[in-house]
């Protein structure tokens, strides 16, 4: 999704034209029933500017959008396979895997195509009906349901090898849970990997930017508010590295985290002007402003908690 900063910016930063935004003093309950409404209503879609004139759910549209994916991820998450540096396809042929937060499909698709046997759960009947019919287009195996992975599922318990989930559980209204839940449906030696929003981030200060000093908000929104009107979603979570891999060490035994994003989080300004200056920003410094000021907090952790030591 799109910003009027950027065309691929990190956590997607747009101006809430789609509908309402959380509050601080929102329950919890209904900052689930949000989430669910916004993205049944807006489903997640590369094509940030409208650009493409495919036919949605045809076979082309889901390549484009794949290709899409692909590309503004390539520099940190790709080496052959899309997505390889982050999911370790060999080590899951056979083995059972749950996808949580499906979109449309891709990343369920690829681990599909290194022998996985996939399970989806999505918390909108839009995204599982999307990776259903990819999957039915290319005559794929898979399982795909609508849950909400904040409540628990007598039936996967100890069931996964691997739980993958990109730029999802942060927008949960209780995202401590999930990381639970996941940890007890992994089995005793399974991980859990994915991506978060990061808190110390080029693109969050964007949005407070925007919220605070161009729309003059400080004294109206906290800065949790001002960080959801900026996002994508209802609602969503910006994690310091540290905080989330301390969260994920509250259910796992072992947890690795790595800042990153979109190449435009290096350079924050308006399109028209990052287009001028990001060629003259050499590609050493972009890479080190990613490292620490990157919207994403990728990651991984190993052994859930309830296996005891290894």
């Amino acid at each position: 999704m799109a910003d009027d900063y950027g065309d691929e910016s990190g956590p997607a930063m747009i101006t809430g034209r789609h509908g309402d935004k959380r509050r601080d003093d929102d329950p919890l309950d209904q900052v689930q029933a949000g989430n669910r409404l916004w993205w049944e209503s807006t489903p997640m879609s590369y094509d940030w500017r409208g650009e493409t004139e495919l036919v949605p759910l045809s076979l082309e549209w889901y390549e484009e959008q794949d290709r899409r994916s692909a590309e503004v991820h390539r520099h940190f998450a790709t080496d052959r396979v899309p997505f390889d540096r982050l999911i370790p396809y060999e080590a899951l042929r056979d083995k059972e895997v749950l996808e949580i937060g499906t979109g449309s499909g891709f990343h369920a698709e690829l681990l599909a195509r290194a022998g996985a046997r996939v399970t989806g759960i999505d918390l909108t009947e839009s995204a599982t009906e999307r990776t259903s019919k990819r999957f039915e287009l290319k005559g794929l195996p898979g399982s795909f349901e609508r849950w909400d992975a904040e409540q628990d599922r007598a039936e996967f318990e100890g069931r996964f090898a691997f739980v993958w989930s990109w730029g999802v559980v942060h927008h949960s209204a209780r995202t401590a849970r999930i990381v639970r839940n996941i940890a007890r449906w992994t089995t005793e030696d399974g991980a859990f990997a994915g991506m978060v929003y990061h808190r110390d981030s080029t693109a969050a200060l964007v949005a407070l930017v925007r919220d605070w000093l161009i729309r003059g908000n400080l004294l109206e929104h906290s800065l949790d508010e001002a960080l959801w009107r900026g996002t994508d979603g209802y609602t969503a979570r910006f994690y310091p590295a540290d905080q989330w891999r301390d969260l994920l060490l509250g259910f796992f035994s072992d947890a690795s985290v790595r800042v990153t994003g979109h190449e435009t989080d290096a350079v924050p300004l308006p399109r028209g002007l990052r287009r001028k200056v990001a060629p003259r920003v050499s590609a050493g410094l972009k890479a080190r402003i990613l490292a620490r000021a990157g919207g994403f907090v990728t990651f991984r952790a190993d052994r859930p908690l309830w296996a005891g030591p290894a």
